[in-house]
């Protein structure tokens, strides 16, 4: 797939957020290596400094959602859906990697971060499009954290005589989701999140779990969506979960890799990719 046509793809999963100064952002690309499938975008820089409320987790940010009256009800209008939720306005929200996005470069002893985005369908985000448009579709999505409450214990056999003490537990997992991706049968897209470390090894050994991808955002106009699934318990799984995926959908208007205990920003301009195979 040549570069533009990834660039046309790309500014639909950012969705170009204007700034509040309401110019509309431009969208350009830059490729490492010539005849490279990936591509990286680089954001307008009016978007560094938009003003948004900032929260530090998924968690918070669902509950200033639900101070303004959760996700939208069954039988809400769309006027009074987007009266009340338009008051979340610009926000801010840290995003969770993983050891492994963390790579190490043992020539030069360079840490850098690279997070792959997937498609919030595969967590049960609901499409509004018809199935066939959805199945060749991406929601690009970014992994907010989750939260676990226990809710007691029981015995529990299963059919054959065995028992375990089986769990009860809430679980609620937090997603930003961006603006939706199609693509022509058999195109697999990979979706990135990069950037720079500059610490220590050291440092990277005692500040590892604090380190987090910083997202400024402007809400979509469906703001979030509220999915629950069930998992049942088994004996090698002794669980039994009610498990609430919500879905913020959001543009993007800046990136940033921070460290939440210390403050420190890694990399105050961090960036998106998008890769085809």
């Amino acid at each position: 797939m040549r570069g533009y046509s990834l660039v046309v793809v790309f500014a639909l999963i950012c969705g170009c957020a204007p700034p509040q100064s309401a110019v509309k952002p431009s969208v350009s690309a830059t490729q490492e290596k010539p005849g490279s499938k990936e591509v990286f975008i680089a954001f307008d820089q009016a978007g560094k400094n938009v003003k948004a409320k900032s929260f530090s987790t998924g968690k918070e940010l669902l509950g200033e959602v639900q101070r303004l009256g959760g996700a939208r009800g069954e039988y809400e209008t769309d006027s009074a859906f987007l009266s009340r939720l338009s008051a979340l306005g610009n926000y801010s929200v840290n995003g969770e990697i993983t050891a492994s996005d963390v790579k190490f470069d043992r020539s030069t002893g360079v840490f850098s971060l690279r997070v792959s985005m997937r498609d919030a369908q595969g967590y049960g985000f609901k499409s509004d499009l018809g199935a066939l448009k959805a199945v060749n579709t991406d929601y690009p999505s970014f992994y907010l954290g989750e939260d676990i409450y226990s809710r007691g214990q029981y015995t529990g056999q299963n059919s054959f005589g065995a028992t375990a003490i089986i769990e009860k537990r809430k679980i609620d997992r937090y997603y930003l989701v961006f603006n939706p991706v199609p693509k022509s049968p058999g195109n697999i897209f990979f979706y990135n999140v990069t950037g720079k470390l500059g610490l220590s090894a050291a440092e990277m050994e005692s500040q590892r779990d604090n380190i987090r991808v910083l997202f400024t955002v402007m809400p979509a106009p469906s703001y979030v969506q509220f999915v629950r699934r069930y998992q049942e318990p088994t004996i090698a799984n002794p669980y039994e979960s009610e498990i609430n995926n919500y879905f913020f959908q959001a543009k993007v208007f800046w990136v940033r890799v921070v460290n939440i205990k210390t403050g420190k920003v890694y990399d105050d301009e961090a960036r998106m990719s998008i890769e085809a195979l």
